[in-house]
């Protein structure tokens, strides 16, 4: 029985990775093609486990039955990757919301695998709601009303400039700029947003960012995000060391931008900023030394930064912060002792870090700290600390490796 339910998963993962190879060879779809590579390099790196049933049976829980389910899930992810890479779609949420199930099915083989990936996840390219991909306001643009509050721009071509009578719109406090293609397209030109003042929120999707000058030169912004974005040499390029750049921005969110490795040490002098959302970056793989300078940050979220290994050492200056997601950063093994110092630490999420192999002692002085959302591996660690902490809960999340591929793929 064992040796015929190996002989079928080794067929269906074959013609699942031959499908994968295919399709990413022949599809006219840029952004498509680049996540159908990426899970094929996946795919290649956990084939080995596959091969040697003896492997896989220790990466299962229940060997037999998983294996069954597993070959099932493989025949509707084949069809998931076909319907992607051959659909005609009529908008651009279709898109969002296939390419964000491609995105998911890449990242949680990667969590499935996670041990096999240890020693290859430095050269190996990588769930926040499907519905934050979307556009936040949708506003139907007519260029004669200039006193609108909210405004959507479909950027239609490469090297797009903002138009002219957006220098006119003096009453603009949400900007959002969406690209419908298959790749993002360039921005040519972003100095007409300095000639804003009243602007309070920008939202980028899919777009590619030429500069960060214009943006660091609103006074009034609040809220600033970053969607599929192509962002790492404009942002690598921002170093200014001004104190009162973005003075009032307090939200600052990057989602899904591949090609975002580290964070530069500079927007650490947004000294007003409430929350840091860098989620699904998958090169993320360090973030800046000075993190400890965001001395009103109130809530980190790290969701799925899969090669991030550590937090920096002066996260314990941050007093204000309440909240840090790290669920997912699969490559975090240790985390350092002065997370211990957050005074006003409430939330800590920490399902799927399955990289940590123990607490630093400090964490026994989290006195504020109330609820702990981890899984039952992760839970095991915290037995050592009942008797420091008393007000905590702790939120085991069952951790059903397999389900959750089966909610990505169907």
């Amino acid at each position: 029985m064992a040796i015929a339910i190996q002989a079928a998963l080794l067929l269906e993962f074959d013609k699942f990775l031959k499908v994968v190879v295919a399709e990413s060879m022949q599809t006219t779809q840029s952004n498509t093609c680049t996540q159908l590579k990426r899970l094929e390099n996946t795919l290649k790196i956990i084939g080995p486990v596959v091969y040697e049933y003896r492997r896989l049976i220790k990466v299962l829980d229940r060997p037999q039955n998983d294996t069954i389910r597993f070959i099932s899930y493989l025949k509707i992810a084949k069809r998931l990757v076909l319907k992607s890479s051959n659909a005609t779609f009529r908008n651009k949420y279709q898109k969002c919301l296939h390419s964000a199930m491609l995105t998911r099915l890449n990242n949680e083989l990667v969590k499935f695998f996670q041990t096999e990936f240890a020693s290859s996840m430095k050269n190996s390219a990588g769930n926040e709601n499907v519905d934050q991909l979307l556009p936040a306001f949708i506003t139907h643009v007519s260029v004669c009303n200039l006193d609108l509050e909210e405004l959507t721009l479909d950027i239609m071509s490469d090297n797009y400039s903002l138009p002219d009578y957006i220098n006119r719109m003096g009453q603009l406090k949400a900007l959002c700029l969406t690209c419908h293609d298959d790749y993002p397209y360039k921005l040519h030109d972003l100095s007409s947003i300095a000639c804003l003042p009243s602007l309070t929120t920008i939202r980028f999707d899919h777009v590619s960012i030429p500069s960060f000058q214009p943006i660091f030169a609103l006074k009034n912004l609040k809220k600033l995000s970053f969607i599929m974005c192509e962002i790492s040499d404009a942002l690598m390029s921002y170093t200014t060391k001004s104190p009162h750049t973005l003075p009032n921005l307090t939200c600052l969110e990057f989602n899904m931008c591949y090609d975002l490795k580290q964070l530069p040490s500079g927007l650490c002098n947004l000294v007003n900023l409430r929350k840091l959302s860098v989620t699904n970056c998958n090169e993320l793989d360090v973030l800046p030394k000075q993190l400890g300078d965001l001395s009103n940050l109130e809530s980190l979220n790290l969701h799925c930064c899969t090669k991030l290994q550590e937090l920096p050492e002066s996260i314990g200056s941050l007093c204000n912060l309440s909240s840090i997601d790290i669920s997912d950063c699969l490559s975090i093994s240790v985390l350092p002792k002065e997370i211990g110092e957050l005074c006003g630490l409430r939330v800590l999420k920490m399902n799927g870090c399955t990289g940590l192999q123990e607490l630093p002692v400090s964490m026994g002085k989290l006195a504020q700290l109330q609820e702990v959302i981890c899984d039952e591996e992760t839970s095991y660690l915290w037995m050592d600390f009942e008797t420091d902490i008393h007000n905590w809960k702790i939120n085991v999340v069952e951790d059903d490796r397999l389900q959750s591929f089966m909610k990505i793929v169907n």
